[in-house]
């Protein structure tokens, strides 16, 4: 059994900057006609994802305010204090549709689900734990946002391996290609006939719906290693969120930071496998290569220090606050029994059916076709 799971809020400022030409129109999303463009735009997008995983279920993640801000960082104003929105975008309209669109895909079966405190990645990576290490099956997240690739993982249930990838759908850039992460050991399994298989002459169903989207679809698989890419953010931050490394040092009146060379061999010392819970045990190795590497002496508390750089930066539930686990815990059964929704032919038109965005008024106006307003669309999509 395979579930996707959508990253709302990327997917939403992706579809934005599709429908605006790639910023090259003066899109402020104060009218009605830019907000349906949106709308139909997000709606194109998500299903032709849907179509191409053909996930036995669907859940959408959705951001809240992020408990992370209330974490102190010396070096900076903190957590992504470094953010700023454009003023010439009406966010509360962007906003109102982002409720709209949770409301409408709510009542077409599907799971949305937004915690107070939690961001679309924390929501994420509960309904990862919940469905791969808990369930046992595969999970297909979402996003264009490489961060979430700390959660490409993979292990073994009943002597059967389960996987947890990560797709970008976005291509951009000369020969860009759509991307699917994997763990090591997904190529063998997918490349690998089982005896069930020979004697029924198929294929997994999983399997096949996998292999489906290198053999039909052209995406690009990326063998990647999770862990690693978890540790090095804890090391080396993150400036997108305004994550510092976790030393930085003044040298000749210029700061200086932790780089990426010093991270590799910091991992030399470590281990490959060494993870983020292990990272905690072996904090006086840490302090001593720091010290070895940089020539200088922190004066932070080594073992503070990488609690704070963890919660910053590690996509696990064991850092998450035990409000954000316990809101989690309260809904997680409820969303399960909703029925699984078929998939295999949805499109835009199938999403937005009864709104005022597919009617069939709208259908027959030439002005405000649905058909032309598509073809239009698809002329600066991504896909």
């Amino acid at each position: 059994m395979t579930n996707a799971i959508f990253d709302v809020s990327n997917m939403l400022f992706r579809s934005m900057f599709s429908v605006s030409n790639y910023g090259q129109k003066s899109y402020t999303f104060d009218d009605q006609d830019q907000l349906d463009q949106l709308m139909r735009k997000i709606c194109m997008d998500i299903s032709y994802i849907i179509r191409c995983i053909n996930p036995s279920r669907v859940i959408f993640a959705l951001d809240s305010s992020s408990w992370r801000k209330d974490i102190n960082i010396e070096e900076n104003e903190g957590y992504k204090a470094n953010r700023e929105k454009s003023k010439n975008i009406n966010w509360d309209n962007i906003y109102a549709s982002l409720d709209e669109f949770s409301e409408i895909m709510e009542g077409n079966g599907y799971i949305v689900t937004r915690i107070k405190g939690g961001e679309a990645d924390d929501t994420i990576t509960l309904w990862n734990n919940e469905l791969h290490m808990i369930q046992h099956q595969h999970v297909v997240i979402v996003t264009g946002d490489e961060d979430m690739r700390q959660l490409v993982s993979s292990h073994i249930h009943d002597d059967k391996p389960v996987f947890t990838t990560v797709f970008n759908p976005f291509m951009q850039g000369k020969n860009a290609s759509r991307k699917l992460y994997i763990p090591t050991g997904f190529r063998e399994w997918l490349n690998t006939m089982e005896e069930a298989d020979i004697f029924n002459l198929t294929m997994d169903v999983d399997k096949e719906e996998f292999a489906k989207l290198e053999r039909t679809e052209k995406i690009r698989f990326e063998e990647t290693d999770g862990n690693l890419i978890k540790m090095r953010k804890i090391f080396c931050g993150d400036d997108g969120d305004n994550i510092p490394s976790i030393f930085t040092w003044l040298k000749n009146g210029k700061e200086v930071r932790f780089t990426n060379s010093k991270f590799e061999k910091m991992m030399e010392v470590l281990g490959p496998k060494c993870d983020h819970d292990e990272l905690l045990k072996k904090s006086d190795i840490v302090l001593a290569n720091i010290k070895s590497l940089t020539k200088e002496t922190p004066s932070f508390n080594i073992d503070e220090r990488l609690k704070r750089q963890i919660k910053l930066v590690a996509l696990d539930p064991g850092v998450f606050p035990e409000n954000i686990r316990t809101a989690f815990a309260g809904l997680k059964d409820e969303e399960l029994k909703k029925p699984k929704t078929k998939n295999t032919h949805i499109n835009m038109y199938e999403l937005l059916k009864g709104t005022k965005y597919v009617t069939e008024k709208v259908q027959s106006q030439n002005k405000s076709s649905i058909f032309n307003d598509v073809d239009k669309i698809n002329k600066i999509a991504l896909f």
